[in-house]
């Protein structure tokens, strides 16, 4: 996503290198005012205008050397000079106009006559006519080369009349002269002026199509702005020449382009502040996720350690109950051994009884007495023991009671060790799933920050599209 703004400035930055204009071309630029490569047709006119006064300039040089040669540069100078000034003064204040360019036309005809004056008519000087006529091509109209093309017959048929009428007028030399040779040179020359015309129908149909791209192309400045509302027409005819058809076209996908494209800024917008609000709770939820994890974590270890000491207590009461049934045990021998010496005494006090009735005929007086004393003593002995017996069954029957109550907490005791260790185990497959579930919420939100970080980059894209297609006026 990165890498897309980057090729974007390299393209915007990098535009392509435009040809470095020649010698000739800068210096016809600097004359004319107009650019080195102009496309409409008054721009197009104006440098074919200084175009025939700089070859102007070169016919008056080449006809100066010539009247040098042939002894006659007063009429070089005296006929070339008026020429090439006339053809400044036009090119300097009105270039450009329709009229200009008969009027350089004739003007070259006019230095193409001095040289074959000069040499008094020589044949070969009438090459001159056939170079110059080419320069009107500059024009990219048929007109001027039409206009010179009669001035060079009419030239001919005038010089050729005012020679033969004794005036020192030159046009042709040798016995080849006359009608013959004026026809043969005007068949030439329309020959020459129907070629060329085709050349500038031509050139005139590429400079028409170089000025409608130059101007279709002005509305795609990227620094004036890029103007999409602009529209290619079509000729008289009803015809759309072929890079307006695709100006056209780039022009309405572009429109369609640019809007879809503000449709989807706003949906981006919007998304952003999303992603900006969730980008913020993010961390906040990671953080709340991890220390909901720890404290299920601590519950865990605190529900181990509540099972642990559990199952201490649980030992604890299991020996508190051995305990128990040791000391009833025990009990249960010391009341055997207790009723044992109470069937003993009882024994002892039946035949004391028996014993006490044969004695009591035979004892009198002080020792029968001190007898009932002692007999009296071991009743009494024998009461406490029966009633020591039944606090001791009472004690039996409460320590029963303890037994059963100790057996209830044991069993009590190890129920609840039982369920801590099944909560222990819940509560470890909870931590597990929980620890899966952290997991796979730490992915989602891993996977929902780079959404966030993508969104948010496209949103810097966007703006970035929205600077560069601000410049589109659709």
């Amino acid at each position: 996503m990165q890498a897309q703004p980057q090729a974007l400035n390299h393209i915007t930055a990098s535009p392509p290198a435009m040809p470095q204009p020649l010698g000739f071309s800068s210096i016809l630029s600097k004359l004319s005012g107009v650019s080195a490569t102009p496309t409409d047709i008054v721009s197009i006119r104006i440098q074919a205008d200084w175009i025939c006064t700089v070859v102007s300039l070169f016919c008056l040089i080449f006809a100066v050397i010539e009247g040098i040669a042939y002894s006659n540069v007063g009429e070089a100078l005296a006929w070339g000079v008026p020429l090439f000034l006339i053809s400044l003064v036009v090119s300097k204040w009105h270039a450009g106009k329709t009229w200009t360019m008969h009027l350089n036309a004739a003007l070259l005809v006019g230095m193409g006559a001095l040289h074959v004056h000069i040499a008094r008519g020589m044949l070969e000087y009438h090459f001159s006519f056939f170079m110059l006529l080419p320069v009107m091509l500059a024009y990219r109209d048929t007109r001027p080369i039409i206009s010179m093309g009669l001035v060079i017959v009419i030239h001919h048929i005038v010089f050729d009349m005012l020679q033969q009428a004794g005036y020192e007028c030159y046009v042709f030399r040798g016995p080849f002269s006359g009608l013959p040779a004026v026809a043969l040179h005007g068949f030439y020359v329309a020959v020459e002026v129907l070629l060329l015309s085709v050349i500038a129908q031509t050139l005139k149909q590429h400079a028409v199509v170089a000025d409608e791209s130059s101007k279709l192309l002005a509305c795609l400045d990227k620094e004036k702005g890029i103007n999409l509302r602009m529209r290619a027409k079509a000729d008289e005819h009803g015809h759309l020449s072929p890079t307006g058809k695709v100006f056209n076209d780039y022009a309405d996908n572009m429109s369609f382009v640019v809007a879809a494209f503000k449709m989807l800024r706003t949906d981006i917008r919007e998304l952003s502040g999303i992603a900006k609000d969730l980008g913020a709770d993010h961390s906040q939820q990671v953080e709340d996720s991890s220390l909901a994890s720890r404290k299920l974590r601590d519950f865990v270890q605190s529900l181990g350690n509540q099972t642990r000491l559990g199952q201490s207590t649980a030992e604890l009461s299991k020996k508190v109950t051995e305990d128990c049934f040791d000391l009833l045990n025990e009990l249960n021998q010391s009341l055997e051994q207790l009723h044992k010496i109470s069937k003993q005494a009882f024994d002892s006090n039946q035949q004391m009884q028996t014993l006490t009735k044969e004695i009591g005929k035979t004892m009198t007086g002080a020792s029968g007495q001190q007898w009932q004393t002692t007999l009296s003593s071991l009743d009494s002995l024998n009461e406490r023991t029966n009633s020591f017996m039944g606090k001791m069954d009472v004690l039996k029957s409460g320590l029963s009671a303890i037994e059963n109550q100790v057996v209830s907490i044991d069993h009590a005791t190890h129920q609840w060790v039982e369920n801590g260790h099944g909560n222990q185990r819940q509560g470890w497959e909870v931590l597990g799933a929980m620890e899966g579930m952290q997991a796979r919420t730490e992915s989602a939100f891993k996977t929902l920050g780079n959404t966030v970080q993508t969104i948010l980059r496209s949103d810097d894209l966007m703006r970035e599209m929205e600077k560069r297609l601000s410049r589109f006026d659709v």
